[in-house]
């Protein structure tokens, strides 16, 4: 995999959200080389942290009464439903598999918060 780092030029100036994505390409970045169980584990964590991290989100965006927040949310959507499948491939003894989802997900969140959260942090910044 090809390692994103969460740096400044990921950043969105909503210190809640730049650390929440920092602490998911982090455990992203560690999750590479886990043998399992270790590796099952982890996308566990990975699904609570993507849970947390998208309830601030959503919390924001009805705050400032976004316009975007439906597509945004089925983004969000989208994500969890591939961690999700991540899970149940796990259960279903289908590693490879799983650790391929896995290794998508960092050129997919780069690509969501360099467009999608982006403008909502924009919209965010417009009204304070």
């Amino acid at each position: 995999m090809d390692s994103i780092v969460f740096g400044p030029d990921l950043a969105l100036g909503i210190p809640v959200l730049d650390q929440s994505h920092r602490i998911v390409f982090d455990m992203l970045d560690a999750m590479e080389s886990l043998p399992r169980p270790a590796f099952d584990a982890a996308c566990r964590d990975l699904a609570a942290e993507f849970m947390e991290h998208l309830r601030e989100e959503n919390s924001l965006m009805e705050r400032i009464a976004y316009p975007a927040a439906q597509a945004h949310r089925a983004a969000h959507g989208y994500l969890l439903e591939k961690v999700a499948r991540t899970l149940r491939l796990l259960k279903d003894d289908e590693e490879a598999t799983a650790r391929d989802i896995i290794r998508t997900l960092p050129d997919w969140l780069e690509a969501h918060i360099n467009t999608m959260d982006l403008a909502l942090a924009v919209a965010a910044s417009r009204l304070e």
